[in-house]
C-alpha cells in the first residue's frame, strides 16, 4: 500500500462497513448550491457520498487516488469515476456547483487542494467537508472502542488524523462559512461487522503491516463480553463534524 492507496488493502471491508450519510445532509447542501448541474466528490473512496449526490445532481465527478477503492464504487447513475488526486483534478475551470469531501480532507495537502477548489468551483459554489471519529453504540461497547483507539493502536495514528479527532476545529478553512447542521450517520452491525470496521482504521492497517497480527485480537474477548450474542444487530451512530463554505 502507498499513501495514494491508503485504504486499498481494505477496499472490500471499507465498502461493506463504512457508513453512508443522512439524506438531511444532502438536502441541506442542495439548498445552498447555486445550481445542480455538476458535483465533485473528492476522495470518494467506495462512493457512498457520490451515490447520494447522484440523486440530486445531473453529473457527479467522483475522484480518488485508490483504483481499488474506485472499483468498489459502482458505475452509472450519472457518476463518472476518475483516478486522480484531490490536488490535481482533470476537470474544467468553473464547472462544479458543489464540492464534497467525506472522511478525507485530513489527508490532503490543503493549500494545493484549496487552490484546485477555487479553480474548479463555479462562482458561489459550496465546498463541504465532513467526517466522524467516535461511534456511539452502547456505553460499555463505546468504552472498549475508545480503549482500542487510544491505547492499542493509538501510537500508530497518522499525524493528519488529529484534525479529524479534533472534529475539524483546527482545520484551516479559507472560505466564508455556512452553518454546519448537527447530524449523525447511522448503520447496523453485528459483532463481526464491528471487527471489520475496526480493521479499516488507518492505525489498524499500520499495525497489521508492521507487526503481522490483527490488533482487534487485543480487545476481541472484551468486546464480545459487552456485546452479548454476536448475531445481535445493533444500531451504530457516528456524530458528524464538518465545515461548509461558499467559494467566491
Amino acid at each position: 500500500m502507498t499513501v495514494s492507496d491508503r485504504f486499498g488493502d481494505r477496499a472490500g471491508e471499507y465498502a461493506r462497513v463504512r457508513p453512508t450519510y443522512p439524506d438531511a445532509l444532502f438536502d441541506h447542501l442542495e439548498r445552498l448550491v447555486p445550481g445542480r448541474e455538476q458535483a465533485w466528490d473528492c476522495g470518494t473512496g467506495s462512493g457512498q457520498t457520490a451515490r447520494s449526490l447522484a440523486r440530486r445532481f445531473t453529473r457527479v465527478l467522483a475522484t480518488d487516488t485508490s483504483v481499488r477503492q474506485l472499483a468498489r464504487a459502482g458505475r452509472g447513475g450519472g457518476i463518472r469515476l476518475v483516478a486522480a488526486a484531490a490536488e490535481a483534478a482533470p476537470f474544467r475551470d468553473r464547472s462544479a456547483d458543489l464540492i464534497t469531501v467525506s472522511a478525507a480532507i485530513h489527508w490532503f495537502d490543503l493549500p494545493r487542494f484549496y487552490a484546485e477548489v477555487r479553480r474548479v468551483a463555479r462562482p458561489g459554489a459550496i465546498l463541504a467537508a465532513w467526517s466522524y471519529f467516535q461511534s456511539r453504540i452502547d456505553p460499555a461497547i463505546d468504552a472498549e472502542l475508545i480503549r482500542f483507539a487510544d491505547e492499542v493502536v493509538g501510537p500508530l495514528w497518522d499525524p493528519g488524523i488529529q484534525l479529524n479527532r479534533d472534529a475539524y476545529r483546527s482545520l484551516d478553512f479559507p472560505f466564508e462559512r455556512e452553518p454546519w447542521p448537527a447530524l449523525y450517520a447511522e448503520g447496523r452491525m453485528r459483532l463481526e461487522d464491528l471487527f471489520e470496521f475496526m480493521r479499516t482504521w488507518s492505525a489498524s492497517q499500520v499495525w497489521e503491516r508492521t507487526r503481522g497480527t490483527d490488533p482487534v485480537d487485543i480487545v476481541r474477548a472484551d468486546l464480545a463480553r459487552v456485546w452479548g450474542d454476536p448475531e445481535t444487530l445493533r444500531v451504530v451512530r457516528w456524530p458528524l463534524h464538518g465545515v461548509i463554505g461558499r467559494v467566491p
